[in-house]
């Protein structure tokens, strides 16, 4: 049976209010024909660190206890359950593929990666095309399980120009041409895109406060097994990313985890292996 892939995409500061016809017509498209989320929410504090953190481990931030960068990341990691470690027990990889990343930030980025049970990290590109050819070009590797792309161009322009402005905009477009690469892959694997917070709700150019603007987060399941023109109607929170991650994959989910497996998602008679199969 060949490995089952599943791309997850972390669009960095993306609101749902961005994704239209008009800016995002791939994500838009995706939306509409596959499976969304109504309403879905981050974690608190709405900020990247603690973001990651939760997604890595499938915890809250009150039980991982890491919302700022550095190396009390890697102690803390040890005593968690990441989703890379519970999927390497079945042999099943996880690579993650960033946009370049700061020369400084890179020692400490690659530390966190192996720590988290990822297999590698590569940091490819200034734009998010660049980033979502190299994750492609990943994608055609036999081997590929988990594959983590990491997106931050509209995080950028909203700190630098402000949340819903003209820059925004452009780098939420700049995004979904990276995502038209991926979208071309929902044949053949599962798409889950997802964002880390908003932004702009209670300063224009920040996400950090307690707000539902900053909290508020697109969720798009696109792909194998996943039900078509499907909206989520209930609490879809950032935890359950971690679950239905594992649960994809035939992987038993910690109990310690915060979030559940979102199997109205999908099509009611496949399990996880026949979703695998697909």
């Amino acid at each position: 049976m060949k490995q089952p892939k599943l791309i997850l995409v972390l669009t960095d500061g993306l609101r749902p209010e961005a994704i239209t016809p008009t800016v995002m017509p791939t994500l838009h498209a995706l939306t509409e024909s596959y499976t969304s989320a109504a309403e879905a929410r981050t974690i608190r504090p709405s900020v990247t660190v603690a973001a990651l953190a939760s997604l890595a481990t499938g915890v809250a931030p009150e039980t991982h206890r890491l919302v700022l960068p550095g190396l009390e990341f890697l102690p803390r990691l040890t005593r968690l359950r990441p989703v890379a470690r519970e999927l390497a027990r079945h042999d099943i990889p996880a690579d993650v593929v960033t946009t370049e990343l700061p020369l400084g930030v890179l020692p400490l980025a690659w530390a966190l990666t192996q720590a988290a049970g990822a297999r590698r990290l590569l940091p490819v590109g200034r734009r998010p095309l660049d980033t979502a050819l190299a994750a492609n070009r990943v994608l055609n590797e036999n081997d590929t399980g988990l594959l983590f792309v990491y997106l931050p161009a509209c995080d950028e322009a909203g700190h630098a120009h402000g949340w819903m402005s003209p820059a925004y905009f452009r780098a939420a477009s700049e995004l979904d041409a990276a995502l038209t690469t991926l979208a071309t892959r929902v044949g053949e694997a599962l798409l889950l895109v997802v964002s880390d917070h908003g932004g702009g709700g209670v300063i224009r150019t920040e996400h950090h406060h307690p707000h539902p603007t900053n909290e508020r987060i697109p969720f798009v399941l696109a792909g194998p097994g996943v039900a078509r023109e499907h909206r989520l109607l209930g609490p879809v929170s950032l935890l359950d990313v971690s679950a239905t991650v594992l649960w994809w994959f035939g992987v038993p989910v910690p109990t310690c985890y915060d979030g559940r497996p979102l199997l109205e998602a999908f099509a009611p008679a496949l399990s996880p292996m026949a979703v695998a199969a697909w």
